[in-house]
């Protein structure tokens, strides 16, 4: 019996990979479809193209302005003038009121307050506004040069301000005493909350029981004023050192309502 001879299956032989540039396709780099490059004059003129330029212009105007906002709200450090002590309105303000300190802020912050350069030259001049220990004094705290606030001054008998324990920033009542023609004697307050300026002090030689001084105060009312100069003129004054119960009411005082003497 014939056995069926075998039958051979041929291959066709797969085409040799293309070799570009002597290299396998794999490791060869990559070129555009059509077959051509693209020189860098092409690649400039595309860009000259309205639209390539016109979205250029547009993300470096979007720059410039991203930047700009992003430098004007930098937050900056410097050296600015604070109160060394709270100050009441129309401190003469010296070395001692003031002091340094580091703040950190932006520029408008910044430009209403003194800075430390310019330390010296609050020397001498009054506060418009009072600024507690601690803060910062501004611009508009300070009074303007050759003026600040409306100002009395009395002559008081030291023993009646308060013994000397009168300082500059204390806050006083001013008290009058009136004697009229039937010898009765009358007390009542002329003014309350009257920030002192300053606070002479009693001539050498002389004694304290016997010696005035004068005493500034500021007046944050000016129509006070002719009431404390009959006060000063015909009347006898005693300061009162406003304490915590500044608030408090003082009535007035007859020698018919004590029983006192004339």
């Amino acid at each position: 019996m014939n056995e069926p001879s075998p039958k051979l299956r041929l291959r066709r032989p797969r085409p040799a990979a293309a070799v570009v540039d002597g290299r396998p396709p794999r490791l060869a780099g990559s070129r555009p479809v059509d077959g051509r490059t693209r020189s860098p004059a092409g690649v400039l003129r595309r860009l000259a193209r309205p639209l390539p330029l016109i979205g250029i212009a547009l993300i470096v105007i979007a720059a410039a302005g991203y930047l700009t906002v992003a430098a004007g709200s930098r937050v900056r450090r410097s050296e600015i003038v604070v109160a060394a002590r709270s100050l009441p309105a129309g401190t003469r303000l010296s070395g001692r009121d003031l002091a340094v300190a580091k703040l950190s802020g932006d520029q408008t912050l910044l430009a209403r307050l003194v800075p430390a350069a310019a330390e010296s030259s609050l020397l001498g001049r009054r506060l418009a506004a009072p600024v507690v220990e601690g803060l910062p004094l501004g611009r508009s705290d300070l009074a303007a040069r050759g003026g600040g606030p409306a100002a009395f001054t009395l002559t008081v008998p030291a023993l009646h301000a308060l013994g000397g324990n009168l300082a500059v920033g204390d806050r006083v009542s001013v008290l009058a005493t009136f004697t009229n023609s039937s010898g009765v004697a009358s007390a009542r307050v002329i003014a309350r909350h009257l920030v002192v300026l300053s606070v002479g002090q009693p001539p050498a030689g002389i004694d304290q029981a016997s010696a005035t001084v004068p005493i500034t105060v500021a007046l944050t009312n000016p129509s006070l004023a002719s009431e404390l100069a009959l006060a000063n003129s015909v009347g006898k004054i005693d300061l009162l050192r406003d304490g915590s119960n500044a608030t408090a009411p003082i009535p007035a005082a007859t020698t018919a309502q004590t029983g006192a003497a004339p």
